[in-house]
């Protein structure tokens, strides 16, 4: 299906399918990390948009700083999820380009890899900056179009990894994420780079996984220069008003 073709039911089936068999998360260590990254006050108002699992928000119900954490995603099945994992969020279905809140709602927004996926990412944009508070704190990660892992795969296959995993997949380089978020209101105050999260034990458990992706991953982690990264962490504020 070609993406002038895909409609916004056809985003909503595809994502009840994969939440419904593999799903979409990672490490809940990553998530921890996003939350120092964003340092949330306490009594802060926090919404997590494409929630997904509620990975995110159940990490952020584990700070204990009474935070009013809401969530979102356009997938039901989803959303289902997420209330089970954080069941002290405020969780609804909904489409990200169409947020469901009032200007200026929330201290904190985050979207984490999932705005390339979006009919139009600079719609999400705009929502995304709407309905955050004047001083609000963004957190939005975003996928590079030339991370080490590309390269490393050609020189494993000779080909780039497939990109049919999900209906819509897109991806850029730092600098036209950068240029995309700015013209958008958005003024980015920090970039961080993330990687695939090195995991030695299953979560949860205290069976290993795979010690030679393990050192891999280590390795990437910590030698991996920005600009290669797998996905771009932007923390940002807004720069004025649209």
């Amino acid at each position: 299906m070609t993406e002038n073709k895909i409609k916004t039911k056809d985003i909503i089936k595809d994502y009840d399918r994969i939440y419904s068999t593999t799903g979409l998360r990672t490490n809940s260590a990553y998530y921890r990390w996003i939350i120092k990254m964003l340092r949330p006050m306490p009594n802060a108002r926090i919404l997590d948009v494409s929630c997904g699992e509620g990975s995110l928000l159940r990490e952020i119900a584990k700070l204990n700083k009474n935070i009013d954490a809401y969530g979102l995603d356009i997938s039901d099945v989803a959303a289902a999820i997420a209330r089970k994992n954080a069941p002290k969020a405020k969780i609804m279905s909904a489409d990200g380009q169409r947020l469901p809140f009032a200007d200026e709602s929330f201290d904190y927004v985050t979207c984490l890899g999932s705005l390339e996926h979006y009919l139009d990412i600079s719609l999400g944009l705009r929502e995304l900056f709407r309905v955050a508070k004047r001083e609000a704190r963004f957190c939005i990660v975003l996928p590079n179009s030339f991370s080490i892992h590309v390269f490393l795969e050609i020189l494993r296959s000779g080909n780039r990894f497939p990109d049919n995993f999900q209906i819509i997949e897109r991806t850029a380089t730092k600098q036209e994420w950068i240029d995309l978020l700015d013209k958008n209101g958005f003024s980015v105050r920090k970039i961080y780079g993330f990687n695939l999260w090195p995991e030695l034990f299953k979560e949860g458990t205290l069976k290993i996984k795979s010690i030679p992706k393990y050192l891999k991953r280590v390795l990437i982690k910590y030698l991996c220069p920005l600009n290669l990264a797998k996905e771009f962490v932007f923390i940002c504020e807004k720069k004025g008003k649209l």
